[in-house]
């Protein structure tokens, strides 16, 4: 091979390097990602469904003033914007490998969408820009386990949303006993 043709391929090469380096840095920018989500909670258009209690969950524990309370949160997003915003709040602290892990449900099935461990004020967001797209969600439900990559919910239920009139016609809540 020619040397012309040696430097012409170590160029491409680098340069295709230096590309993927910058879509990398991009597409894991955690300050972005953040901002983005920021604004899909602040605008005039974001479609919001609350996140409540799942019913037989057991009672929280006595706590100390100013730690985390009643479990509570929200599914957010903005017609046309391929951005799925879970806030959560109130959310007792994990230990270990555990999460809470953040499932999304449309008529293609379960979707985790991600694991999040809460901060001091027991506060966690999960972004999910992949599918399912937003406004084809169902219903959200919140667990807390180790997240083992199951789409599937699993671990202790802590919150849950299921709205029937955007799901296939035989559609039912999420059975915790069941695991369907």
């Amino acid at each position: 091979m020619p040397k012309a043709s040696r430097l012409a391929v170590a160029l491409a090469l680098v340069a295709a390097l230096a590309w993927l380096g910058f879509r990398a840095v991009h597409a894991f920018d955690q300050g972005r990602h953040a901002g983005e989500a920021a604004a899909v909670l602040s605008a005039p258009d974001t479609v919001t469904y609350r996140l409540s209690p799942v019913s037989g969950r057991t009672p929280p524990q006595p706590r100390d003033p100013g730690a985390p309370g009643t479990p509570g949160g929200r599914l957010a997003y903005r017609p046309g914007v391929w951005l799925s915003v879970v806030d959560l709040e109130g959310l007792d602290p994990v230990d270990g490998d555990a999460r809470y892990l953040v499932f999304l449900r449309n008529w293609a099935g379960w979707t985790l969408a991600g694991a999040a461990r809460p901060g001091p004020d027991g506060a966690a967001q999960v972004r999910s820009a992949a599918e399912p797209r937003p406004p084809t969600i169902y219903e959200v439900v919140v667990t807390r386990a180790v997240d083992d990559a199951t789409s599937i919910p699993h671990g202790q239920p802590v919150l849950q949303w299921f709205d029937a009139s955007l799901g296939p016609p035989r559609a039912r809540p999420f059975d915790f006993a069941r695991g369907v």
